[in-house]
């Protein structure tokens, strides 16, 4: 009981700490928007939403408008469109793509610059090139152009060690028909996985997307149990599940108890509906020793406990740098209490 409450005590203090060195950047002081070119498709999309053809070559323009009294500094980006592990469609960083995927928007698209100086009150023009490929190609390629404005050094002094940015997605589609995506959808089950998932143990059953269209509004359930037993480790259900084209969804399955993940053979069944159909996956898989000694003393939740449908899982310690996280966090705590103390016996009385 003990050793669960200093846990407590670790992340109490943890939680404190990041509040207390998170200052916002700024608030969105700049704004985006996309100069729609003609072969818009004509379905009120503020995004490009683009047919195009073979061989094509265009720029996508976007407006960045610098709505602040001071000069900004923004970074542009292009993504390619992939699956977060909430399973949704993620238009702000690089994600797992399956080996379905022939075209990534990142490698059609370029620039000719990262970064991007716009004075105080001003409006500039990015265009980003695209060369659609040269042989067909079925479904949607999905991606999006990502402006963040760099934090500047006055805000990174007034922060410390966490700065908040602001960024700004503008999606991009692009089609060859206005039928591209009327494509049977398919999934497949890939490789399965032990790693961490912020800083907690976990089981990644990687779940992919093999057609080049949009998923919107799929179900997934999944029990992985032990190799031979019917006594689940784990259970999860979701009511709605979006995948990117030709991408993997890492579902993950966290130990949020804290019992750590053990070496052994195990099995895991994956059901995902959509469209009136339904996916059935069904796989063993091996954890070795090490990869578990690995993860379980990387989690900062392990508490020692044995796991009630299972036995044999291995307790981890307390990482060191917990510690040392704790013994700055109180350091600044004590100092900042003892300013606030300073201040307020230096404050003059009020006068009625």
């Amino acid at each position: 009981m003990l050793k669960v409450l200093n846990k407590m005590t670790i992340f109490i203090v943890l939680a404190s700490l990041a509040a207390l060195l998170t200052i916002p950047a700024a608030a969105m002081d700049f704004s985006v928007s996309a100069v729609l070119p003609g072969n818009q498709r004509p379905n009120g999309s503020a995004f490009f939403d683009l047919l195009v053809h073979p061989g094509q070559e265009q720029d996508l323009i976007v407006e960045i408008s610098n709505t602040r009294s001071t000069d900004i500094v923004v970074l542009v980006e292009t993504i390619t469109a992939s699956t977060s592990r909430n399973g949704q469609i993620n238009y702000t960083a690089s994600g797992k793509m399956d080996d379905s995927l022939e075209h990534s928007f990142e490698d059609i698209v370029a620039m000719p610059q990262s970064y991007y100086d716009i004075p105080a009150k001003t409006t500039i023009q990015v265009p980003i090139s695209l060369t659609v490929p040269d042989a067909p190609f079925s479904g949607a390629i999905l991606g999006s152009i990502r402006v963040l404005r760099e934090a500047t050094q006055e805000e990174k002094d007034a922060a410390g060690a966490i700065v908040n940015q602001y960024a700004h997605v503008t999606a991009v589609r692009l089609v060859q028909s206005e039928n591209a995506e009327e494509i049977p959808a398919d999934f497949a089950l890939g490789e399965i996985n032990v790693e961490l998932v912020n800083y907690r143990a976990s089981i990644i059953a990687n779940v992919s997307n093999t057609q080049p269209i949009i998923i919107k509004g799929a179900t997934a359930s999944a029990v992985i149990y032990p190799k031979g037993s019917d006594q689940a480790i784990f259970e999860d259900s979701i009511e709605s599940l979006d995948f990117a084209p030709n991408s993997v969804f890492p579902y993950s399955f966290v130990d949020r108890e804290g019992y750590g993940i053990d070496a052994g053979d195990y099995t895991v069944a994956i059901n995902i509906g959509y469209d009136g159909r339904d996916w059935n996956f069904r796989q063993d898989f091996t954890i070795d020793p090490k990869t578990a000694d690995e993860v379980n003393e990387g989690a900062v939740n392990q508490h020692g406990q044995v796991r009630p449908e299972a036995e044999g899982i291995a307790p981890a310690e307390t990482p060191a740098w917990v510690y040392i996280m704790i013994a700055i966090g109180g350091a600044v705590l004590t100092a900042l209490i003892a300013l606030v103390i300073m201040v307020a016996r230096r404050k003059p009385a009020l006068v009625a």
